[in-house]
Order: structure tokens, then sequence, then C-alpha cells
């Protein structure tokens, strides 16, 4: 059979394909497919149980952010390259038709050929690992994503824990007072009291009030702010912000060596200066040559010139190799590499400084707290309320002042304030302690 008859002009089907598959830009079809795509998901005001703790609300925020959403397609993104490097490069077909010139065996009618390049052995290998380091530091980064979203929502809880609290106490204290107020009333009406402390105490109620706007307002901050982190909007129902259990977290010692061998920020970094030096041995492999093997062939037309025409089609093989000539580009590439992986190494270190610093920061800081607020609980609190008790029964006998009764008043909520906080300070510090050694 001819290779006229076949090989060409299926070689020339094999040329046009592309081009009339392809969609035409003048269409604007190119267009319309990629403005097809939808958006990212907005808010979704999705179910959260009435029981749900910190931890709970933490795994749905990160089911449901689209930033890890985001940081997860980044990853497969990365792990799609791997098969590219993988690959060979495509083959080139090629056809050539025209006044060509004439052979002994009869004019030459046309020409075509297929090429296939194989990079230097070692190459295509290195790419590919250098892509899947890559990839392995954005899985990384994932998990990175996720301890720190789990630590904003611990946060954000503690937020509203005390604001919720803050609230809770105020009113109650605002109960005490009107207590108070009936005494009050009760020694004016018996002339051993002035109506200077009625009017104090209506003072006091008043502050009251504007202490309750003031933490109604940031109870609807925290509840804002948490329901943002699980991608709800603002004014979602959220569960009661209980005080939830706090784990020891352990030995500062052992959370410093849990967070420098195994935080993923350690490992993302870990991975990019793999990925650098993976470049470096694919820079340093440029300088062999690539090979390009092909077959080609000519269709040979039954009549010419020569008496010896007899119209048989040429087949042969054709084998080449690049030339690394400019070497300069093949050095700087090297160096590139070299440089990627002195800087990546040096990021591990800062991040291991960064982790250090964050590890002993938080577990003192939660240490502090959980002591501070254990001496409010178990000697400041009760103390201030034996000495408000006492105040208020010797100012309905006459015996304390009004300014002892407001003083002891004010001391016992100011007491019950800070035993708040505290908890909720031993709380985020935990939050951020199992985020800088990256306890589950």
């Amino acid at each position: 059979m001819k290779f006229r008859s076949l090989g060409l002009p299926c070689l020339a089907g094999l040329l046009c394909l592309p081009v009339s598959c392809s969609p035409s830009s003048s269409t604007g079809e190119g267009k319309a497919a990629v403005l097809a795509v939808p958006p990212p998901s907005a808010a979704v005001n999705y179910p959260v149980s009435g029981s749900a703790g910190p931890d709970e609300l933490a795994r749905l925020a990160i089911e449901h952010h689209p930033s890890i959403a985001a940081a997860r397609h980044r990853a497969g993104r990365l792990e799609a390259k791997v098969a590219q490097e993988q690959s060979l490069p495509d083959p080139v077909a090629e056809i050539a038709a025209g006044s060509m010139a004439e052979t002994a065996a009869g004019r030459t009618e046309a020409m075509g050929g297929i090429k296939q390049k194989f990079p230097f052995p070692g190459k295509r290998r290195e790419a590919a690992a250098a892509a899947g380091s890559e990839a392995a530091a954005a899985l990384a980064e994932v998990k990175v994503l996720e301890l720190k979203l789990t630590e904003q929502v611990h946060a954000a809880w503690w937020d509203l824990y005390l604001a919720d609290q803050t609230l809770a106490l105020t009113r109650e204290s605002r109960s005490l007072l009107e207590a108070v107020r009936d005494a009050v009333d009760a020694r004016v009406a018996a002339d051993q009291a002035g109506q200077a402390d009625q009017l104090r105490m209506a003072n006091e109620l008043a502050m009251l009030d504007r202490d309750l706007a003031a933490a109604g307002q940031v109870a609807s901050t925290a509840r804002a702010r948490l329901n943002s982190l699980l991608n709800r909007p603002a004014g979602a129902s959220l569960p009661a912000a209980r005080q939830a259990k706090i784990p020891s977290a352990g030995s500062l010692d052992s959370l410093l060596a849990r967070a420098q061998s195994r935080h993923p920020e350690v490992a993302a970094a870990e991975q990019r200066a793999n990925a650098f030096r993976h470049r470096l041995k694919r820079a340093e492999l440029e300088k062999y040559p690539d090979i390009t093997a092909g077959v080609s062939g000519a269709a040979i037309s039954d009549s010419g010139l020569s008496r010896m025409a007899n119209g048989r089609d040429q087949i042969y093989a054709t084998l080449g190799v690049n030339i690394p000539l400019w070497q300069e580009p093949r050095k700087a590439m090297i160096r590139e590499a070299e440089e990627g992986i002195a800087e990546t190494e040096a990021m591990i270190a800062s991040t291991r400084s960064e982790l250090r610093f964050r590890v002993e920061d938080a577990w003192f800081r939660a240490k502090t707290a959980r002591d501070v607020a254990t001496l409010f609980e178990t000697r400041l609190v009760p103390d201030a309320t034996q000495a408000y008790e006492v105040t208020l029964t010797g100012y309905s006998a006459g015996t304390s002042s009004f300014s002892d009764l407001v003083e002891t008043w004010r001391g016992l909520l100011a007491y019950r304030l800070q035993l708040a906080s505290n908890r909720a300070q031993v709380g985020k510090a935990s939050a951020t302690l199992r985020a800088a050694a990256a306890l589950d």
C-alpha cells in the first residue's frame, strides 16, 4: 500500500483535528464557559445543636468555612501537576507538500513524519517529585488552617461566654441592688438615713443599666464573630456559651518537642525544601541533552524524468539531540534552586522559633489564668460575698454606712466578673496552646 494512499491523508487529518475542534474565540463560547462556573457558596444558616460546645463548633467551621475549601482545592490543583510533569511532551507531526525534489525513483509529491522528544533520564522524575512535594506542602497548609480556625472558634466561644456571664452577673447584681434599695427606703422612712442615699442608689442602678447595654453590644459582636467563623449569617441562633471543660495540656517540654517535630507548619516548610532539592537535581540534569526520535516518509510519484523511476515510497527514521550550548540559563536554574533550599531551611528555623514562643507564651498564660481563677473561686469571691452580707446586715441595723455597703457590693461584682474573665482567659490560652503544639 502506498504511503500517500494512507499515511499522508491520515496525518493531515490528525494535524487538522485540533484546529477544527478548538472553540472559536470570536463566538465568546470560552468566556461563557468561564463565567458559568458558580461562585463560592455564601453563608448558610445550617442547624447547630443546642448542646454543641466549642469542639463541635470548630468541627462545623472546618466543614463549612470557604478558606478551608480553597486550601483543599489548591492542594488538589498542585497534586494534578505531578502527572503533568511525569508525562512525555506531545509528539510533533509534520507534513510538507508543493514543488519538491525529484529522485531517481520519481518526483516527491509529499513528505510527512512524526517525532517524539525524550527528556534525559531523571528529568521528568525530579520534576514530578518537586511537584509532589509542593502538593504535600499544600496539604500540610490545610491542616495549619484547620488549627488556626479551631483556635479562632474557641477564642470566639470564650469571648461569647464572657459576654454572657457579664450580662448574667450584672443582671443578678442589679437584682441585689434593688433589694438594697428596699433597705435604703426603709431607713429613710424611719428617719435613719437621708435622701442622699436614695439618690446614690438611683445613680448606681443607672450605671448598671449602662453596663448592661455595653455588655449586650459585646455579646452581639461575639455572636456575629462566631457565626462568621461558622460561615453562617450574623444573626443565626447559637447555643448558650457554657463554661466548657478545659483538659490539661501536659508538660511544657513535651509540648515544645511536639511543636518542633510534628506541627504542620514545620511539615509544610520541609516539603518546600524537598521541592527545591528536587529542582536542584533537575537543574543539574539540564547539562545533558534530550533525545528526539522520529519516523518520516515521502510519497513518490510513478512518473519522473529518470528512466529508473518506479514510484517507490521512502520511509526512514530520524534521531536528534539538542545541544546544551548556553550554560548561563542552566547555571541560573541551579542558583535559583540553591537559594530556594537556603530560603526554606531558614523558614523552617524561623517557624520553629515562632512556635517555641507561641507554646511557651500560651502555656504560661494558661497556667497563670488558671491559678488566678482558682484564687478568685476559692477565696476572693467567697470572702467578698461574706463581707457584702455582713455589711448589708449592718446597714439595716444602722451599724454600717451606705458607703461601706456600696463599696462591698462593688467589690463582690468586680470579683465575680474577674472570675469569669479569668476562666475565659484560661480557655483562650489553652486554645492557642493546642494550636501551637498541633494537639488534636
